[in-house]
């Protein structure tokens, strides 16, 4: 029985264990879904969805109910023409009036059309917003991940260095004990092997730091525990050209200045309605009544419905529209620069993430294949070390090499899918991964 409660909570632990896991796929997800940064641009997003409407562009009617109450005393001294007179103090007179009016622009130089398009833009905008956020979301999470798997590598590698070291330790210390080397040997493997020991503490800690800034970009509790995957595979596979043609028609960066551009037309559009007549329909039904307790009229009340068309014909302004349309004319021109400037930026910083991810992927061939003859050098440094055929300065020097190679190599690695997510984000394709 107690044989079966063991087995029964080891099977427990290891299927919590394997729940930690925490896959680059799972945690892009996961951001998508309750980062910070991409539930503000959804919320933002949706304000703008909200805002495009024919009624916020001035197009539909207004329709207002208004009314009013009013009672007062008054003294009255009234003379007729016929001989009447009338003198009375206190006489109450009320005034009451309610109206239903209606005001509609129909024609207004066609400013709410230009209004109605520069809010679809804007709705664009804030669609653009929060794509770019999600792709940029995605580039940090893979970034955040690699980083961690990189450190995680790190560490693995110093533990691997640490037995390296520990193995010249007691080298020294027995060449040392039987008087065939001296004390210096073993001081110097101490401290070199306390300094790795230093290492592993600083890259230990690095990965509880790396882990809760991973945490909050997934908008989680910075304790939060899991594991990553531990291996770092740069995607060979990337054709350039795909991503070359991709940087120009979805990069988010140049969609967005496309439809600021466009935002800066239908303004100038706006402006130039300033200059043409406007039209206005007007109706209503009203009521107004007079009463007074004295005097000649005693009542007064009037209802009905009534129209009228308003025209209104701009002369002169001052040159303010003139000066606002020059203005607009400058911000088109000086938008259509950024925007050639950005395309160029734009390739030229896929160019160099090509340059850097093919680099890199070089360099990792090359390190791990380094990697292997210091490896295979150190094992045979340390058999000579051992038979006292190399002093102690030149097993630290191989074994210098071994810590300088891991590093090299691991490096390599994460420049490789550094670069690479790069390339994919300035072509705007990480959310379609």
């Amino acid at each position: 029985m107690k044989n079966r409660l063991t087995l029964l909570f080891g099977l427990l632990a290891l299927s919590v264990f394997a729940q930690e896991k925490l896959t680059l796929e799972a945690a892009i997800q996961m951001a998508l879904e309750k980062n910070f940064d991409v539930l503000i641009q959804k919320n933002a997003q949706q304000a703008a969805v909200i805002n495009n409407n024919w009624g916020y562009a001035g197009a539909l009617p207004s329709l207002t109910l208004s009314g009013s109450e009013g009672i007062s005393s008054a003294s009255l001294d009234q003379k007729l023409s016929n001989g009447t007179e009338t003198s009375r103090n206190g006489v109450v007179q009320s005034n009451s009036s309610a109206g239903l009016n209606v005001s509609w622009k129909i024609f207004d130089g066609l400013k709410m059309f230009a209004t109605k398009k520069r809010l679809e833009e804007l709705e664009t905008v804030g669609e653009l917003n929060f794509r770019s956020q999600m792709n940029m979301t995605v580039y940090n999470v893979i970034a955040a991940y690699y980083q961690m798997v990189q450190l995680y590598q790190e560490k693995k590698a110093l533990s691997e260095t640490i037995r390296y070291f520990s193995e010249r330790e007691d080298i020294a210390k027995s060449r040392f004990s039987i008087g065939t080397a001296p004390k210096t040997d073993l001081l110097q493997a101490q401290v070199d092997l306390n300094q790795q020991k230093g290492n592993l503490l600083t890259v230990e800690n690095n990965i509880r730091v790396a882990k809760s800034n991973f945490n909050h970009l997934l908008a989680r509790v910075p304790e939060t525990a899991f594991e990553v995957q531990d291996i770092i595979e740069p995607d060979t596979t990337v054709d350039f050209s795909v991503l070359q043609q991709k940087a120009q028609t979805d990069n988010y960066d140049l969609l967005l200045a496309k439809s600021s551009l466009s935002i800066l037309v239908q303004q100038r559009k706006e402006i130039r309605a300033l200059r043409l007549p406007s039209v206005t329909l007007n109706g209503g039904l009203n009521l107004s009544q007079n009463m007074s307790a004295a005097g000649l009229t005693l009542l007064n009340r009037t209802v009905g419905p009534g129209g009228s068309v308003g025209i209104n014909i701009p002369l002169f302004q001052g040159n303010a529209v003139r000066t606002q349309q020059r203005a607009a004319e400058a911000g088109i021109r000086g938008q259509e620069l950024s925007i050639d400037r950005l395309k160029n930026q734009v390739q030229t910083n896929l160019i160099n993430a090509y340059y850097n991810f093919q680099n890199a992927l070089n360099l990792v061939t090359l390190e791990k294949n380094t990697l292997k003859l210091i490896e295979e050098n150190n094992v045979i440094a340390t058999e000579r070390f051992r038979k006292l055929a190399i002093t102690s300065l030149e097993l630290r020097q191989i074994q210098v090499d071994y810590i300088t190679g891991q590093t090299a190599y691991i490096n390599a690695l994460y420049a490789a899918k550094l670069a690479e997510a790069e390339m994919k984000l300035l072509a705007g394709v990480l959310t379609n991964l």
